[in-house]
Parts: structure tokens; sequence; C-alpha cells
């Protein structure tokens, strides 16, 4: 039997232990389920799951042929770790359930965007605090931990998550909460792209039709001034609100685009002090239903972005100088200052993976254009700046190009210990793996064949 004729069986194999799709090359749909938003991979084979038990099948083709297993929900992430060139890719897209249980829980399928979760909620009056783009997948969000447009009332997704559905490296397909496996349970909440493959979270919803949601406009002479009286009411400003500041690239055709306050409150008095930052152009806040928060996301495609993010316990005016030193240096460079505290902070630091709760602000970076506009000399002052900032840590969802100092700034050292801990229990092959996933105990040495057909061996 030649090999291409055992591989065609092996695939027909999987396709006939799955219930959803099995794309390899040249099946119609095959490019679209292989790429991701920065990254066009070519992996063997797709499997588009419809439920855990594909999930299982999927770990098992991948296991039998010593295969490396990517994940992909939305397909968001700017490191392009949804797809990977000749392995597996395991597609969540079609397990997209949104049901409300009891109590206001919803369990969503990691499939889902939180666009569509926002507008099936929204017909309740329901709400969760989820990011701001429709498109993004829930399972993506979620692994890193989600900061929304209402986190420093209601936390970051992860906060409000009372159980999950996942399969992990062993084939096992587990539901965890507080009391059933909460080590687990504490390592999804933050770092679930390296333990397993979650389908299905239950979150605790809030009754929150509307929200007073829209930006107001600083003159761009003023930024400094803006900058600085934003960030002294932002760190201690009522819970209700959460806001941003956005300063925009020099790249665009008016290099004096006015600085951006965006907020979303549900108490519309929290607004006042913004209103006198500085010469306020104009103000555009109004009640909207919930789900108008979610915008989409485009860009043409030749564009590379390049992405860095920090979080910071304190704000100073040197940061803010640096920041606004730097774009005109680097024409292509957009920032975006979140902050946070307020219900974010609320939780202990140890009470999820997810760490870095002391962190008032995130200052989230884009350096945008295609390779050509960024010339060769842009990267290197981008990464330069970086180096300059001095985060007091990193957020998961909002790197390109990460590294092992990242890894680190995502997982101090307690968290990274415990996290490496829970690894070797439950993934001790490194069967979930990218530049941002903590590996297992350093002590287990072995291939990942040999350890992922332990694991796959120690469930029959």
């Amino acid at each position: 039997m030649t090999e291409s004729v055992a591989a065609a069986r092996t695939i027909d194999g999987l396709r006939g232990d799955v219930l959803g799709e099995v794309l390899v090359d040249g099946d119609a749909g095959y490019a679209d389920a292989g790429r991701v938003i920065m990254n066009a991979g070519r992996p063997r084979v797709v499997v588009r799951c419809a439920g855990a038990a594909d999930v299982v099948a999927a770990l098992r083709y991948a296991e039998s042929q010593d295969l490396p297993v990517a994940v992909r929900s939305g397909g968001h992430h700017a490191a392009g770790i949804g797809t990977n060139d000749g392995g597996v890719v395991i597609d969540v897209r079609p397990m997209d359930e949104v049901r409300v249980l009891q109590d206001d829980v919803v369990r969503v399928g990691t499939g889902a965007t939180w666009g569509q979760v926002a507008a099936r909620l929204g017909k309740l009056g329901l709400a969760i605090s989820s990011g701001d783009t429709a498109s993004v997948g829930v399972g993506g969000l979620m692994a890193g931990g989600g900061i929304g447009w209402m986190v420093r009332k209601h936390g970051l997704a992860i906060d409000n998550v009372v159980a999950a559905e996942v399969v992990t490296a062993d084939g096992v397909v587990r539901r965890v909460d507080a009391a059933t496996e909460p080590e687990l349970f504490w390592g999804l909440r933050g770092a679930a792209g390296g333990l397993g493959v979650v389908t299905s979270y239950d979150i605790a919803a809030v009754r929150q039709p509307t929200v007073h949601f829209g930006t107001l406009l600083y003159p761009w002479t003023q930024a400094e001034q803006v900058l600085n009286g934003w960030a002294e009411y932002a760190a201690d400003a009522p819970e209700d609100l959460t806001s941003s500041l956005q300063l925009a690239p020099t790249m665009m055709a008016d290099r004096q685009v006015p600085v951006a306050i965006q907020v979303c409150t549900t108490a519309e008095g929290a607004l006042e002090p913004l209103r006198h930052l500085g010469s306020l152009i104009t103000e555009k806040v109004a009640e909207v239903p919930y789900p108008e928060v979610f915008v989409e996301m485009a860009m043409p495609p030749e564009w590379r972005p390049r992405i860095r993010n920090g979080l910071y316990n304190t704000w100073s005016s040197d940061m803010a100088r640096k920041l606004l030193e730097a774009r005109p240096r680097i024409p292509g460079l957009a920032f975006e200052i979140r902050a946070l505290g307020g219900a974010y902070g609320a939780m202990p630091a140890d009470g999820t993976a997810f760490a870095h709760r002391d962190a008032r602000f995130m200052v989230n970076s884009v350096l945008l254009g295609s390779p050509e506009q960024q010339g060769a000399q842009q990267p290197k002052d981008f990464d330069a700046l970086w180096r300059s900032l001095k985060p007091d840590g990193a957020y998961l969802n909002f790197l390109s190009d990460p590294t092992e100092a990242d890894l680190d700034a995502c997982f101090p050292e307690q968290h990274r210990k415990r996290l490496a801990a829970l690894k070797q229990s439950v993934d001790p092959g490194h069967v979930f793996r990218s530049q941002l996933t903590v590996p297992p105990r350093p002590e287990w040495t072995g291939g990942r064949r040999h350890l992922m057909r332990w694991a796959m061996r120690s469930r029959r």
C-alpha cells in the first residue's frame, strides 16, 4: 500500500468518526478553514467539530499521526495560533450554542462569536461583559481573560464563568467547576489554550438591556493634558464607568486627528468629569442596546499589524510623554489605553490563572500598515519603545510576536509554577502548545509522541 493511499484511508476513517466536517487540501472550504485573520496556514486536516466527541476523534487522529494541534474559534489572535502547517486544526466554530439556563446562567459554545451572543441575550435584556468586536470567538477571548466594555462593573468575562466543558489531551471530556476539578477550573480561567479544548462555558449574565455608549473628542493640541486628566479620573472612577483613550496614527490623512475618549457606562452622571478635560470638540454618547457596543473589525488584506500591550498598576506623566513623543516618530503607531480597576481588581490575585489584578490601565499598541509601509525602521522603533515602557504585566490576547519574556509577563512566577504543575497533570505531552502556553514541569523530557500516547492510553 502506498503512503498516499494509506493516508487517504486514515482520513476516511476520521471522517467516519466525526459528525462534523473533515477538510483536506482540495476540499471546498479548506482554504478558509485553514486561514485566520493574521495567518494563512496549510494544515494536513481541519476537523470542524460538531461536539466534544469530534474533538476526541481529532485528538486521536493527531496522536496516531504524530501531528501538531491547533485550536481555532474566531481566529482573531494576532499571533495566528489558530492554525498551523502540516498539522491538525480543531475548528470549534460549529459549536455555537447560546442557551439560557436557570438564574440567568448562559451556556455558550466556544465557536459562537460575541456578536451572536450579545444579540441573542439582548432580546432577553441580558448581557455579558465580553470584548468589543462582534466577530471575535468566545473560545479565543475567554482563553486570555476577556476585557470588555463593562470590565470595571462586572470584571473579566472569565470572572463570571461558573462551569466549563473541556476535552483534555487524554481524550477525556470533563465538566469542571469550583467543586469538580477546581484546579483545572482555575486554570481554564486565563490559560485555557494550554490545557485542553474548551467546548462550552456556563457564564453568569447580568440584567443590562442598555448602556450609555459613545465618544468624546478633544483637540490633538491638548493631548497631554487630556491624557493625564483622563488617567487621573479613570483610575478611581465609579465602577459603572469603563472608558478608553485612543490616539490615532500619523499615517492617517489628517495628522491632527482628535483625541478620542470612548465610554460605556450604566450611570450617565459618571461622564461629567470627562467633559471638562480640555476644550471639548464634540460628544456623541447615547443610550443604546448593549449589543450595539460591538463593532466589526476590518483591515486591508496586505496589512500585517504588529501588536503589543502592557498592564500598569499606576499612571505617570512620563508614560504619557513617551507615548505622545513616539506617535510622530512612528507613523503607523496607534494606541488605545483602557481603564481597569473596579470589579476587575476585586478578584483576588490567585483567584484565576489570569494574574495582574492590581493593574489600573492597559496600554495596547498597534503598528499598522503593510510590511512595505512599515519599512525596516518602524518595527525596530516600535520594539525599542516597548523596551522603554517597562509594564507590570501583559494581556495574553494582544501580542502578535510573543516571546518567552511575554509569557513571563502574562504569568508571574507563582502563577507559572502552578500552571506548570497543572499542565503536567492534564497535558504532560504538551499537546496544546504555542508561544503563550506554559509547558509542563521541565523534568518531563520524553518526546511528544511518547507522552501523548501515554496520555491517550491512560484513558483506555
